[in-house]
């Protein structure tokens, strides 16, 4: 069955199926976008990171569906050339981003260690003067920063604690990458294995709803920000308690298993309770004192 849009041409079901997938696609990587910028990778590790995984996403299902591997099979399947499909299932998995992929911020710190140029008498970064002759963080942008202006670029190291602006208007590198206040390997970790389970569990939901994967939501307004406080205590408790009680029925079972191994070993479990709030973004009003931008160029030419 179709349906005709405006223009009298019919629209099938995968035409639908693909319109809401494009936007359920914007709406997930909404946040993962967030999760690339706050822990310092760049759009191009981004879009390498992706073509690997939907290289090997593509070889794992064809090798469940068909028992084999056919690179020409994914090529079709992807839109990714054979040949780079093929450097893709062969490449290691610890493979480092080149210069060419990192984010602008992290060459330029990446320089600023690495280029005597910018570096001290014991290899470590000099401290650099913002703007003026020689090696200053003006030069270091303008030979390593590909266009990114200098101005935007100091902001943005100052904004991830990257970098310090001294007394003498000189700046000190802080850090060898930029990544956000507060993100740490551990959480990173956590992230990824949350949400991986979370989407996996999703996607089969999708793909074989007769199989049984337990994802239950509820959701709601609450009127009054007075109240949201005494919701969040009520789902923590219950969500420990809910959480305790499967533990030890995991435990009990685990206990309680008979000698026989199962053929593929033990089957890994995860159940996770998680809270999410839905408000609306409300223009925070940025005190002046935030508003002002010293001009360092300007006062680099008096001096």
């Amino acid at each position: 069955m179709s349906v005709k849009n405006s223009a009298n041409r019919p629209i099938r079901r995968g035409d639908d199926v693909r319109m809401a997938a494009r936007k359920a696609l914007v709406a997930i990587l909404e946040p993962l976008a967030g999760f690339v910028l706050d822990t310092g990778l760049s759009t191009h590790e981004f879009e390498q990171k992706y073509r690997i995984a939907v290289v090997r996403s593509a070889a794992d299902r064809q090798r469940e569906l068909t028992g084999r591997l056919s690179i020409s099979a994914i090529s079709a399947t992807t839109g990714i050339s054979r040949a780079e499909i093929s450097r893709i299932l062969k490449m290691n998995s610890r493979e480092s981003a080149s210069d060419n992929q990192q984010q602008a911020t992290n060459r330029i710190l990446s320089a600023w260690h690495e280029d005597p140029k910018y570096t001290d008498a014991n290899g470590m970064p000099a401290d650099l003067a913002i703007f003026g002759s020689g090696a200053s963080f003006d030069s270091l942008v303008r030979v390593h920063g590909r266009g990114v202006p200098v101005r935007a670029m100091l902001d943005e190291l100052v904004r991830t604690g990257s970098v310090v602006i001294l007394s003498s208007r000189k700046i000190r590198a802080k850090s060898l990458v930029a990544v956000d206040h507060g993100v740490g390997p551990r959480a990173v970790k956590a992230f990824g294995d949350r949400a991986a389970d979370l989407l996996r569990t999703m996607l089969l939901n999708i793909r074989d709803p007769e199989r049984f994967r337990f994802v239950s939501n509820i959701e709601g307004p609450i009127s009054k920000q007075i109240q949201l406080p005494v919701f969040r205590k009520e789902v923590s408790s219950r969500g420990q308690n809910f959480l305790a009680g499967l533990r030890e029925t995991l435990f009990s079972v685990q206990t309680n298993e008979n000698s026989e191994r199962m053929e593929r070993g033990p089957v890994r479990v995860s159940v996770t309770v998680y809270y999410c709030e839905n408000e609306r973004k409300l223009k925070e009003k940025i005190p002046e004192s935030k508003r002002i931008r010293r001009n360092f160029r300007r006062l680099a030419d008096r001096n």
